[in-house]
């Protein structure tokens, strides 16, 4: 046999192997062994999986028999489901973990939801199945989901504001001496080797000078999210980043979730927890409509930013969505489309669709956060398009 048959032959062997579990062993032999990645794929599965089919003690030496909330804990397990299964997967098997076993006790049990360590996979986890939350375990979910993005709030707020703001160096400074420019803090930082210790005095040489912005300037951006259940990794960051975008002076918010209907949660954009609570994930799409909807927020074509973030498995007439995307384009608007939102990559979503939208200019992809902050940044301070 020729080693590219060989290969051929194992590959199939681990696939047979991820897919019947441990009970294959005795067919198969441990085709896994010595691939590290694998293993832990397989151990993930396990604990999922094998306990429906546990009758009794496992024999001796069977790897994989024994293995459950002793050896894994939820929330290890949805790090490492996290790390290693694509969205789509990560969506059924952790929607199968709260229905089935493990995960089901996470939820039903405040005390072990106080006892998680917050993180990017238990935010999703908790914001997907919500609904699922018995009454009595609602609180300590909550103070789950504030920690964790609280935590995750912080670190992109101090990596993101300077790509929406400019630098706040020599740069941001102007010629324009006038008192409504003067940057006290940097003057005083600026002048401090000028202090006189006997007499209490700080001596000013010069006065540094901040360019303002002016009020004309504000570019309203408006953020479409679609609350499919499989965008729930996006929606995440995107209430996070809402958050962030509000909070920037020369961008004037207006975030809009939608499903088949649309709901303006302008209001609330500046508290990420309330907008993650307020969505309802799951159901259909109609994105003509949120298109719709975002053309009549449109004041000033030409600063305005609309962001669509869908898998864009649209449920309408194709015609009617790319008709209202034409008019947005025809009149100035700047319109984005982002499949996915975050490190991980596009999962799932409609090429169709997606493709038709491209070929009337409007640019689709997937974006970091950090990306989607330095295009919004680009166009806020009238740099590059």
């Amino acid at each position: 046999m020729t080693e590219g048959a060989d290969d051929k032959k194992r590959e199939a062997a681990r696939r047979l192997r991820l897919l019947f579990g441990r009970f294959a062993d005795s067919s198969l032999g441990s085709p896994l062994e010595g691939d590290e990645v694998l293993l832990r794929i397989d151990e993930d599965l396990s604990f999922l999986y094998d306990r429906a089919f546990r009758r009794g003690p496992s024999p001796e030496g069977a790897r994989g028999a024994g293995l459950g909330p002793s050896v894994l804990r939820p929330s290890t397990w949805l790090a490492s489901v996290e790390e290693l299964f694509p969205p789509e997967a990560r969506v059924v098997m952790e929607e199968d973990a709260a229905a089935r076993h493990g995960l089901a006790a996470l939820l039903e049990d405040p005390a072990a939801l106080a006892s998680v360590t917050p993180s990017p996979a238990i935010l999703a986890l908790l914001v997907r199945l919500r609904g699922q939350i018995p009454e009595a375990s609602l609180p300590a979910a909550r103070r789950l989901i504030e920690e964790a993005v609280r935590d995750l709030s912080r670190a992109l707020a101090k990596e993101l504001t300077p790509s929406l703001t400019g630098s706040s160096g020599p740069r941001g400074r102007t010629n324009l001496r006038v008192l409504a420019n003067l940057d006290a803090r940097r003057t005083v930082r600026e002048n401090l080797r000028h202090y006189d210790r006997a007499r209490g005095v700080l001596g000013v040489e010069r006065l540094v000078f901040r360019r303002r912005l002016a009020r004309q300037s504000r570019h309203r951006l408006i953020v479409l999210l679609d609350q499919s259940g499989s965008m729930v990794d996006s929606v995440v960051q995107a209430a996070i980043l809402a958050a962030i975008f509000a909070s920037v002076p020369s961008i004037d918010l207006r975030l809009v979730a939608f499903d088949t209907h649309v709901v303006d949660m302008t209001e609330i954009a500046g508290d990420p927890v309330e907008v993650l609570f307020s969505l309802q994930l799951g159901g259909g799409t109609l994105l003509s409509r949120a298109v719709g909807y975002a053309a009549t927020l449109v004041s000033e074509p030409r600063r305005t930013l609309v962001v669509l973030i869908s898998d864009f498995r649209e449920g309408g007439a194709l015609g009617a969505l790319v008709t209202r995307v034409k008019d947005l384009l025809d009149a100035g608007v700047t319109v984005l489309g982002l499949v996915a939102l975050g490190d991980k990559g596009a999962g799932g979503f409609d090429r169709r669709v997606t493709g038709a939208l491209t070929a009337l200019g409007m640019p689709i992809g997937a974006m970091t956060p950090r990306e989607l902050a330095a295009w919004v940044g680009r166009h806020v301070r009238g740099g590059e398009t």
